[in-house]
């Protein structure tokens, strides 16, 4: 505990908790999940918050890059039950009606305040081309066989001596998930063209 004079001159004792109450955290904690990616402007937009406790009458508001409000504040929508012990309450935040393209935050006033990270809202054409085009380039770098497609990450074919695989039947497990013996296809299903990754097979 501290000592202090008052302005009478007598010494007063100031509980030592007081002096911490301005770094104690606030109760509850409540976080907003945006769509990383963004919204396509004329489509449907929800985002989520997830509280640690009930946020009755909270209202949410959506803030361009230079924080004014252009959107709301509008309640938020009802609980869509809990994501986790810790967070018992998922509310909807829906705003379909804000299609203008920029950049922006949602802010939620109410017993539990929270802020987004910033989300893009735009065409589908702007939001979507390079996740595409990422997503195309792992695939396209996943691919083995001699038909693979050269690349920083793959500069070689892989798995070319599959060419002749052996084939077998699919094994039977006992209830500790041992395998059993296997035994090979008859004829000419004992061998498949697997360069690359197994074919798809009736």
């Amino acid at each position: 505990m501290a000592i202090r004079r008052g302005f009478s001159g007598r010494g007063y004792v100031l509980p030592a908790f007081l002096c911490c109450l301005s770094v104690l955290p606030a109760w509850g904690a409540a976080y907003i999940r945006v769509n990383q990616i963004g919204y396509v402007s004329g489509a449907s937009k929800r985002a989520y918050l997830m509280a640690s406790a009930t946020e009755t009458g909270a209202t949410f508001s959506i803030l361009n890059s230079s924080g004014a409000t252009v959107f709301g504040p509008v309640a938020i929508g009802k609980s869509q039950g809990s994501w986790s012990t810790s967070y018992p309450d998922v509310y909807a935040l829906d705003f379909d009606s804000f299609v203008t393209a920029g950049t922006y935050t949602i802010d939620v006033s109410g017993p539990i305040a929270a802020a987004s990270p910033s989300f893009k809202i735009d065409s589908a054409a702007n939001l979507y081309s390079t996740p595409l085009a990422n997503s195309l380039y792992f695939y396209e770098n996943e691919r083995d066989g001699p038909n693979y497609i050269s690349s920083p990450l793959r500069t070689a074919p892989g798995h070319v001596n599959d060419a002749s695989a052996t084939a077998y039947f699919t094994p039977t497990f006992d209830k500790k998930d041992n395998a059993g013996a296997r035994s090979r296809r008859p004829g000419q299903s004992s061998t498949l063209p697997a360069a690359g990754g197994m074919p798809a097979t009736t």
